[in-house]
């Protein structure tokens, strides 16, 4: 029972790596298309890129954090 909770605990923890991923590939670096409709300035588009990536992993992060205090929680109670 504990190794397949570490089990869903592990495949969760990738699920959530993978999810924002492809987030950041599909649609964070095509964004200049869907903003500026290909006409942007370089800079700007860097940056945008950067502060969506950055708020992101932040999530990301957030997101581990809580699914961690979850199994972390589970171990201890049982």
């Amino acid at each position: 029972m504990a190794l397949m909770v570490l089990a869903l605990f592990m495949t969760g923890m990738w699920a959530m790596i993978l999810a924002v991923a492809a987030f950041l590939v599909i649609f964070v670096a095509p964004i200049e298309t869907y903003l500026f409709g290909g006409q942007g300035e370089r800079l700007a588009i860097s940056a945008i890129q950067a502060a969506i990536a950055v708020l992101v992993v932040i999530m990301l992060v957030a997101g581990l954090s809580k699914l961690k205090r979850m199994y972390l929680h589970k171990k201890i109670q049982g």
